[in-house]
């Protein structure tokens, strides 16, 4: 199945974890300078919580698009894997910034291409075309 792939940066790759370290740092913060025992308490549970989230959601900042002779699968970043089978798509787009999928009167998306190689980009068009092109007519 060929696929494109985009590198990840290092913030988005670890969002959740930020996030749950800022929390936990302020609850536990609250916590030794004993002050207000609740609002402590919650800080320290929400930045758990973001770390364990983190911890089994580590595959969805994966961004890439792969296809096939039957289907055509985006993932973008926090998001789950969206599969368009060719049969269903009336029609799409690939430009030099977007790939766009349409589907019946109002549906579809619309994929940024922005941070995706010039060569990937140009494999997509090259070789996502005839498939599409064999499979809907």
């Amino acid at each position: 199945m060929p696929q494109i792939s985009k590198k990840v940066s290092f913030f988005r790759r670890n969002y959740f974890y930020f996030v749950g370290g800022i929390w936990l740092f302020f609850g536990v913060g609250l916590l030794l300078a004993k002050a207000n025992d609740i609002l402590a308490y919650t800080y320290t549970i929400i930045g758990i919580v973001y770390a364990v989230f983190a911890h089994f959601k580590k595959d969805l900042p994966l961004e890439f698009i792969r296809w096939d002779n039957e289907k055509i699968e985006i993932s973008e970043w926090q998001q789950s894997t969206r599969s368009y089978y060719w049969r269903n798509i009336d029609g799409f787009n690939v430009s030099a910034t977007n790939l766009t999928i349409k589907l019946g009167p109002a549906g579809g998306t619309m994929v940024e291409l922005k941070g995706y190689s010039e060569a990937d980009i140009k494999k997509l068009k090259t070789e996502l075309t005839p498939e599409q092109n064999l499979a809907t007519a």
